[in-house]
């Protein structure tokens, strides 16, 4: 993942800034006042919405997990389970980022649920002459009402806990 960035402007000053920033660090750049530790971000580049009003502390955190995270497979979804409703902001998701499953090689619950099946054995002991009338299509789909499923289209499919 690139880095997140947010341009602050001071009147006539602006500049970019690589988050995490300090404050101290913007209040210098763009000669704020001490005081003032409030300021409208004018434009960002970053895999979720920031808004004018986002608080630094609040920023930081998104990006320091950003870091932490950034060989998670789910890394590159987090933006959009939160756009999706799963989760109400980037906080929530990274508080909650445990609880996603991940199927892999999977475009359709019908995928997922020849996963569940092949990772849970729930099939094994049947003989192969049976295993061939299971309905993985109605399963995925039984799957999917009980659950919380968000399909990447990129061969992932992400179980929300």
């Amino acid at each position: 993942m690139s880095e997140i960035k947010i341009f602050i402007k001071n009147n006539l000053l602006g500049r970019w800034f690589t988050l995490p920033a300090s404050l101290e660090e913007i209040q210098e750049c763009l000669d704020f006042e001490e005081s003032q530790e409030t300021f409208l971000i004018s434009d960002f580049e970053a895999p979720f919405k920031i808004d004018e009003n986002d608080n630094l502390d609040k920023l930081n955190f998104i990006a320091e997990c950003y870091e932490n995270y950034a060989s998670h497979d789910a890394i590159d979804y987090l933006a959009d389970l939160v756009n999706e409703g799963f989760y109400s902001d980037m906080e929530e998701v990274f508080e909650k980022i445990d609880d996603i499953i991940i199927y892999y090689h999977c475009n359709s619950m019908a995928d997922v649920a020849y996963a569940y099946i092949e990772e849970t054995g729930s099939l094994s002991g049947i003989p192969e002459t049976l295993e061939q009338y299971f309905d993985y299509e109605k399963f995925g789909h039984s799957m999917e009402i009980e659950g919380t499923f968000y399909i990447t289209g990129n061969n992932l499919v992400l179980q929300i806990l």
